[in-house]
């Protein structure tokens, strides 16, 4: 299981990204998270009324399914470090979410707001089923 692991996780980092050696654990989230998908191109917006869902991989990436069940990965440019599981994404206004925007993110921590933390948005990694 490991050594699948260890060959799977360079698919799912990106070119010359370092995050797989300094949270190995979230890579490996991400990579159950994404469950066999295939990437495809990366896009710079995405449009944020398609979007049924949005979770965390903690200090990794957020994922945002749409309705036709492509998974979007977006891996933060700046401010990753500050994603935990428990984050939401706070009220932006935008129809379109897109590469370089600064998103406000949550952490609910059961009793209202525990704390926060502000990402620039990277591009966003279409996943597909096969």
């Amino acid at each position: 299981m490991m050594a699948a692991m260890a060959l799977a996780l360079p698919a799912v980092a990106m070119a010359g990204d370092q995050r797989a050696e300094t949270y190995p654990k979230g890579e490996a989230s991400l990579l159950r998270e994404l469950n066999g998908r295939v990437a495809g191109q990366p896009v710079s917006c995405i449009d944020s009324r398609t979007v049924m869902d949005a979770w965390v991989v903690e200090r990794t990436a957020i994922l945002y399914r749409m309705r036709d069940g492509t998974v979007y990965v977006n891996r933060p440019s700046q401010g990753a470090d500050g994603l935990a599981r428990d984050s939401v994404r706070g009220a932006t206004g935008y129809q379109t979410l897109c590469e370089r925007f600064g998103v406000g993110m949550f952490s609910t921590g059961g009793k209202g707001v525990r704390g926060s933390t502000a990402v620039r948005l990277g591009a966003f990694t279409p996943y597909m089923r096969p």
